[in-house]
């Protein structure tokens, strides 16, 4: 009797536990069962502090309830069709021609890399990243943003109204919280990810403490995050297709991000670009049902051209443009040839960034060989310097009539000196006696 007792107070226990929990849920969604009703439980009790509620695994249809007669919804479960052909060649390099910036890249690098330290199952590439930020959003660029260094848009990249005309109705889920509109949800950031996809993935990518779908850092894990859930193996080409249509329910869509996926991963070598931030920290798994789109609708960002700026690196580049060097500093010196050696001292650190299987790559010619430098020209000759002038010879000196030479002095008469008398009768040598023979003829 006792233990029929015990047994019946035992049975009541668990049925107060089984009532008690149906009512603790009930009050969490005393709004309501779908994602949107849900979502904004969750964005109330994280407002307050809370964490015992999260996004359950709705099917993607229940994102549009309450849209209007009419409206474009979300599919239950989206089926795919034939699948398409790639892109055209000029689209995608059309795509790609504008680069991807440093920040960008390095946050695609960083996410794939550490995704596949939490889940090496998964093998997802950074150009898988990269491709889906482009369409997107142009690498955070889209309408003329600017991607600044810390991994934020300015200004914040919101999408459409999802309004149910072009893009599928979903309601507002997030009381304006992410894409300030309160009406309709919008997809927000640098990978588009609506509210409630957010909230299930938001992971913190930059360890700054903070989930920030407009923090490229934060977003392009978030994004790894659910494309590796999507795909699972995302080394092969089906996993790739998997987890693209599951981002994005077209077929269009996942043709043109593979196809430009693979020009990233063949025009962009990174083995030897610097990989800086966390890359082997765990990633939690998402808390609510991958089947939701993260980004519903046509792609914003492929349409969009603004153009390259700051530090970005070019498809069939190494990297970004040397710096030029300021005003007065010596030139750097030329680069060793490859093979080379080209001294001591410790390298950045690099990598791949990722280590998955990108989509085959077709073969890159090889560059052409520069070419040669022209030989400098001779030095001109010095022009001769002129002989110094000589001085011109002076005019010779006129002749001077010679003096008459000095009258011979004779000695007419032995022993005795005399002189002759000259025309006028006078002495020649005055002082001496004139000549007997002059004198008589005088």
């Amino acid at each position: 009797m006792g233990r029929t007792q015990a047994q019946r107070h035992g049975v009541l226990v668990v049925a107060a536990l089984v009532v008690g929990g149906s009512g603790l849920v009930a009050g969490l969604t005393a709004s309501g069962d779908t994602p949107v009703d849900v979502a904004r439980a969750e964005a109330k009790a994280a407002d307050d502090g809370r964490t015992d509620v999260a996004v359950g695994a709705f099917s993607p249809d229940r994102l549009s309830a309450g849209a209007p007669p009419g409206a474009t919804t979300l599919p239950a479960l989206p089926v795919r069709g034939a699948e398409q052909q790639p892109a055209g060649t000029p689209v995608i390099e059309g795509l790609a021609a504008n680069g991807i910036p440093d920040v960008a890249l390095n946050a695609y690098r960083v996410a794939a890399t550490r995704m596949n330290s939490t889940k090496p199952s998964c093998g997802i590439d950074w150009s898988l990243l990269a491709a889906i930020g482009r369409v997107e959003s142009n690498h955070g660029r889209f309408g003329g943003a600017v991607l600044n260094g810390d991994g934020t848009s300015t200004p914040e990249i919101r999408g459409p109204a999802l309004d149910g005309g072009q893009f599928p109705y979903i309601g507002d889920s997030d009381g304006g919280r992410f894409d300030h509109d309160t009406r309709y949800d919008r997809a927000v950031g640098a990978m588009q990810f609506i509210p409630t996809t957010w909230r299930s993935h938001a992971v913190d990518g930059d360890g700054n403490g903070t989930t920030d779908p407009f923090d490229i850092d934060d977003a392009a894990l978030a994004a790894g995050n659910y494309l590796c859930v999507a795909g699972r193996d995302l080394r092969t080409d089906s996993g790739q297709r998997r987890a693209v249509f599951a981002y994005n329910h077209s077929d269009a869509y996942v043709a043109q991000v593979l196809a430009l996926a693979r020009a990233y991963a063949s025009g962009i070598p990174v083995d030897t670009l610097p990989l800086v931030g966390d890359t082997s920290s765990p990633v939690p798994p998402p808390s609510g049902n991958y089947r939701a789109p993260a980004a519903p609708g046509p792609a914003i960002g492929a349409q969009d051209t603004t153009p390259a700026s700051g530090d970005t690196v070019l498809v069939g580049s190494s990297g970004p443009p040397p710096a030029a060097p300021a005003a007065g500093a010596p030139a750097a010196p030329p680069a060793p040839p490859p093979g080379s050696d080209s001294g001591s001292g410790a390298s950045a650190p690099s990598g791949g960034g990722g280590g998955g299987t990108p989509p085959p790559a077709t073969e890159r010619a090889p560059a052409p060989a520069p070419a040669p430098a022209p030989a400098p020209l001779p030095a001109a000759p010095a022009p001769a310097l002129p002989a110094p002038a000589l001085p011109a010879p002076a005019p010779p000196a006129p002749k001077l009539p010679a003096a008459p030479a000095p009258p011979e002095v004779v000695e007419p008469v032995p022993g005795e000196t005399c002189t002759l008398l000259g025309p006028l009768g006078k002495a020649l040598l005055p002082g001496l006696p004139v000549c007997p023979s002059d004198a008589q003829e005088g």
